[in-house]
């Protein structure tokens, strides 16, 4: 197991096999490990090819493609951790029995607003033996050309697509299905917006008012603005055909669906929320936890945790995040609106009138800080003037971020703080059972 509660005398021991690290807490305090109750892996091969003779909503991939002229094959960067190098030789195989060659087929690595993949990421989204022989290329947001404008959304958000995506006549994608902070689940129309859509499009979608709207929470879809605007974005570019795997804490596939982009991206959810729901037993002071990987690249994508646990905490409580981060912070724009900010209310009202992509953590973080919660963080890659900067408290050891959220709750008047270990959160939907 990756993440472990062991007690030893009167403490508990919890490990993290991933970071490398431990922490311990006394039994009395120690509220449990929370984690959702994953379904085994599934056999893969036999999975694999069931998925693709029977795709939701749609005819089989090699029926759907037949006559296609160029297809794009869109697939997700190595921050997402898919395992696109085992489903696209299936892929290439069903469009191989459309009659559709590489030489008509282009894999683009949806991007949305971060940086290219690199030549080793490259090959391992690929695979060894694709890499080389089939043509792939980055989705780059911030060009000044290369997209193409197909409408506007109901939202009022001005669709610009990938022009290589937009000149295919047909288009597959290749994600993954989990919790996310503000589009209520991730996968199926992702691919699409912000996965290879301009600047202009994921920062109007991303906008603060979307972005705080009720229906903009993790687990939401239906009456969630910022999905519901992916969608009709998607579906005026056109998404053929998807592929959507569900994965466990280790990366590894439990679950895989093909099919329309609707149908098949909401079995995936259905599936997912068999087992993501926990329910918290009782509301802790302190919660320890970590993104695990590939979102321990850096502090932009680390913090996600953090945004699935906050109403689980009243006010005066406190969260310690930890991570690698071996990218450091990951997002210059992130920091831009804490210069000299005096709080979390300033920060907001500065996002509200001055707005970038990659501004969307701060928005939630400060939400949070808002709320009376603190934010403890140890990063041995990330400054701690950076995480000051930020209006969080750097630690430079887990036990000096425990003493220190000690120190925090029993100034709040809690004499006898309790602490939860909830590593790899944004997976899970959790809710307080009393």
């Amino acid at each position: 197991m990756v993440y472990t509660a062991e007690r030893r005398g009167s403490e508990i021991v919890c490990r993290d096999r991933m970071e490398g690290v431990e922490f311990s807490v006394p039994a009395a305090n120690f509220l449990g490990i929370m984690a959702i109750q994953e379904p085994p892996v599934i056999q893969w091969e036999e999975a694999l090819e069931k998925a693709f003779r029977e795709p939701v909503g749609c005819a089989p991939l090699r029926e759907l493609a037949r006559g296609a002229g160029k297809v794009a094959v869109i697939v997700s960067d190595s921050t997402r951790g898919v395992p696109t190098s085992r489903v696209l030789p299936t892929v290439l195989g069903e469009l191989a029995a459309a009659g559709i060659g590489h030489d008509r087929i282009v894999v683009v690595i949806a991007t949305g607003a971060h940086r290219g993949a690199t030549k080793d990421e490259i090959r391992e989204i690929v695979g060894e033996e694709l890499f080389g022989s089939i043509t792939v290329i980055n989705h780059d947001a911030f060009q000044d050309e290369g997209y193409v404008f197909v409408g506007t959304t109901s939202y009022g958000t001005p669709v610009e697509v990938n022009s290589t995506v937009h000149g295919c006549d047909f288009r597959i994608s290749i994600g993954k299905v989990e919790p996310h902070e503000f589009a209520g689940f991730s996968g199926g129309r992702k691919s699409i917006l912000p996965g290879v859509s301009s600047e202009k499009t994921i920062k109007i979608n991303h906008r603060p008012e979307m972005m705080l709207a009720q229906g903009s929470r993790f687990g939401v879809l239906d009456g969630n603005p910022i999905s519901e605007d992916m969608v009709e974005a998607a579906q005026m570019v056109g998404l053929h055909f998807t592929v959507n795997l569900v994965l466990n804490a280790a990366g590894e596939p439990v679950g895989i669906f093909t099919g329309d982009m609707i149908g098949c991206h909401r079995k995936a959810v259905d599936f997912m929320r068999t087992f993501c729901e926990v329910e918290v037993p009782n509301r802790p002071d302190i919660i320890v936890t970590t993104p695990g990987r590939p979102l321990n690249i850096n502090l932009y994508q680390a913090v996600k945790p953090l945004f699935v646990l906050e109403d689980l905490l009243s006010p005066g409580g406190v969260m310690i995040l930890y991570g690698a981060c071996p990218d450091g912070v990951g997002a210059p724009d992130l920091l831009l609106p804490y210069e000299g900010a005096s709080g979390p209310d300033q920060v907001m009202e500065r996002l509200k009138e001055n707005y970038e992509i990659q501004m969307d953590q701060a928005l939630y973080l400060c939400r949070i800080l808002k709320k009376g919660i603190h934010i403890i963080v140890h990063s041995p890659n990330v400054e701690p003037e950076l995480i000051q900067k930020m209006l969080m408290i750097p630690a430079d050891s887990l036990s000096h971020a425990l003493d220190t959220a000690y120190s925090l709750t029993k100034a709040n008047g809690k004499g006898y703080s309790q602490v939860m270990y909830f590593p790899q959160a944004q997976r899970a939907l959790p809710r307080v059972v009393k």
